[in-house]
């Protein structure tokens, strides 16, 4: 939680996306972190899937 709001300080993009096309947001989610999930979508984020259908 403490890099994650650190990331997110530092105004650093919470849609940011690794090799395999996951955002922040989508990790949180696969590991059950839904205090960290809930503060990512806070900031604005969204999952890879979300980002795709919106043609990102």
């Amino acid at each position: 939680m403490k890099r994650v709001k650190a990331y997110l300080k530092a105004k650093a993009d919470p849609n940011f996306t690794n090799e395999n096309k996951l955002t922040l947001l989508d990790i949180a989610m696969e590991n059950k972190h839904t205090e960290i999930a809930n503060l990512l979508r806070k900031h604005g984020a969204k999952t890879g899937e979300e980002l795709k259908a919106e043609g990102k």
